[in-house]
């Protein structure tokens, strides 16, 4: 028999959201556990102690301390958690034979009794859930040019096996640097990246409809609830994993807080409340259960001030020419001071590329007459304020 791992990321404020996950988990799938990487805990003293639930720290993953606290920096809380995906599946890959990455606000309504089989025909031992199996209509919340964006594949689920290994080597070393929320760079986090990886490794899309549903793809694949559970009545596939996306457990008759959506074009209505109060009430109940959760450590500094996007940035930049001080490490405390005090530069180089980035993206031709005009003055200002990826080699 197939060994199987189902895992996922997290920093401390999602955990009850992944205890509703695990508990439909061994709901469905014979008692199956879930493994848990703590983004914000490196120490494996400090992780909680969970019932049907492996926790692991960052110190896990086997990146050098001083990395890791550049990757902390250098990303924001998304962008870390998705970077470092490709080390979470090699790492219990060592352990297991199939590894089922799922977001931590996935769920799960009925056996995936598919997934085993469908990892194992796939050619490159990959598997992948596309955002859309059908073309968009129109009134859509999100259609198939919101795909330019983030991606054709909803790294929310990802499967993968042994022969997935080199393929996890190449997705690191473009997640280590180049995992970034930077749409005027074609960036979307790790999702981007698959489009390319796909293709290269010849990964599988699983084209059964009940997986990976959520707030976007609903419109194809309209709920509704029978005596077995919940299903697509547009044809008849069982509901295996459910995404709930941007969804606030208060406020369970709002589907999403982030997307507009209409319930009367994504099935019964009546079912997709039933399927939100039943995840509702899980996660509240859980929450109760559990201390509050304590704060992202890599908000702040080790001097208590929030860390802005642009100062992130700046880190970035600096760090192309030799390391700097870390702003959570308080023996580095003054040096970071110092640093920061002198960031102006970097943070202003990081704002006007953007703009740069923006007004040529925006403005094609207006952009081509000034650089045919002004070739040398485009010039020094492309070498000035364009910031690059490789700092973290």
């Amino acid at each position: 028999m197939t060994s199987v791992t189902y895992c996922t990321i997290l920093s401390s404020n999602y955990l009850p959201k992944a205890l509703a996950q695990a508990d439909s988990l061994r709901r469905h799938e014979d008692g199956a556990s879930l493994t848990i990487l703590f983004i914000d805990i490196a120490d494996d003293a400090d992780l909680p102690v969970l019932e049907g639930v492996e926790s692991l720290g960052t110190a896990s993953l086997g990146i050098p301390e001083r990395t890791l606290l550049n990757l902390v920096m250098g990303y924001d809380l998304v962008e870390f958690a998705t970077a470092v995906k490709p080390l979470l599946l090699k790492l219990l890959l060592g352990r297991t034979e199939q590894v089922f990455y799922l977001d931590p606000d996935t769920y799960l309504t009925s056996p995936m009794e598919e997934l085993s089989g469908a990892l194992e025909s796939s050619v490159g031992g990959i598997l992948l859930t596309p955002h859309f199996l059908h073309p968009t209509g129109e009134g859509w919340s999100k259609n198939e040019g919101h795909l330019l964006t983030v991606g054709v594949f909803n790294l929310g689920f990802c499967g993968v096996d042994r022969r997935a290994l080199d393929f996890l080597d190449w997705w690191w070393g473009h997640l280590r640097d180049e995992c970034l929320y930077d749409p005027l760079s074609g960036l979307f986090v790790d999702q981007k990246w698959m489009d390319i990886g796909a293709t290269l490794w010849r990964a599988s899309s699983l084209r059964h409809s009940g997986y990976n549903i959520g707030v976007t793809n609903l419109p194809e694949r309209p709920l509704a609830q029978d005596s077995d559970g919940f299903y697509n009545s547009a044809n008849g596939e069982r509901v295996r994993l459910f995404h709930f996306h941007a969804f606030d457990a208060n406020t369970p008759e709002t589907l999403s807080a982030r997307f507009e959506h209409s319930r009367a074009d994504m099935g019964d209505e009546a079912a997709i409340l039933a399927l939100c109060k039943e995840y509702a009430d899980l996660v509240l109940g859980f929450e109760r259960q559990l201390p509050p959760a304590r704060d992202y450590p890599y908000w702040k500094d080790s001097r208590g001030r929030r860390i802005s996007r642009q100062m992130r940035r700046a880190y970035r930049i600096g760090a192309l020419s030799g390391p700097l001080p870390s702003p959570f490490d308080p023996a580095d405390a003054v040096a970071y001071e110092a640093w920061r005090r002198r960031a102006w530069r970097p943070v202003a180089k990081a704002i006007l590329g953007d703009t740069a980035k923006g007004v040529r993206v925006i403005l094609p031709e207006e952009y081509d007459r000034v650089r045919e005009r002004f070739p040398g003055a485009i010039g020094r200002l492309r070498s000035r304020f364009s910031g690059g990826v490789g700092m973290w080699r």
